[in-house]
């Protein structure tokens, strides 16, 4: 479980960072802001990708992955040692009722999340903005997007260096629309870019 531990990325990683950076760097709508949290594995695929770009990295800690308490930097087999196994097993059942002793909530992670894409929407209205985060966290700002509860994020998956695609919309002046076009493509990871 990693949460909020600050790990860096292996090799693997920075392979993958690279390849979402070219990714990037192809699309007809090339981003101009990168933001991302201010881990270490996030900073580093978002620093990938802006200097690919020529950009700077905006970091906001908002957007870090959901705190997972005593959990932070266990295994599995070291959480069912310290006697968790059923909440563990709970946990993998219904993230959104049965949370890690001394974590985050989930309500807590929507309020922090939804917060912090519209901040960054209501600066960059009409960009193309990259937003570099974590499976927790970026998978909170579709549901958003989806209009679906956060209790949602169970049935999403993202792999690690994939895209999503977030459009805001505006079909009337006062009101806007967030829809997924994208989501979870990992094609550049195969895939030869140049």
């Amino acid at each position: 479980m990693q949460g909020h531990t600050d790990v860096a990325l292996d090799s693997e990683g920075h392979q993958q960072a690279d390849r979402i950076a070219a990714r990037l760097c192809c699309c007809d709508r090339k981003p101009t802001a990168v933001y991302c949290s201010d881990l270490k594995r996030a900073r580093a695929t978002a620093e990938a990708v802006a200097n690919r770009l020529g950009l700077e990295v905006i970091i906001r800690h908002q957007l870090r992955e959901t705190m997972l308490g005593d959990w932070e930097g266990l295994t599995q087999a070291e959480i069912v040692a310290r006697g968790d196994s059923e909440l563990l097993r709970l946990y993998r059942e219904d993230s959104y009722r049965n949370r890690p002793p001394n974590a985050e909530t989930m309500d807590s992670v929507w309020q922090r999340l939804t917060a912090a894409g519209a901040e960054i929407r209501s600066q960059h209205r009409g960009e193309a903005i990259a937003i570099v985060g974590h499976g927790g966290s970026l998978r909170a700002l579709i549901c958003e997007a989806l209009d679906a509860p956060i209790t949602s994020m169970k049935h999403i998956w993202l792999s690690n260096a994939s895209l999503s695609v977030v459009e805001e919309t505006y079909p009337a002046e006062d009101r806007k629309f967030l829809r997924v076009s994208l989501i979870n493509d990992t094609s550049h990871l195969s895939a030869t870019l140049s």
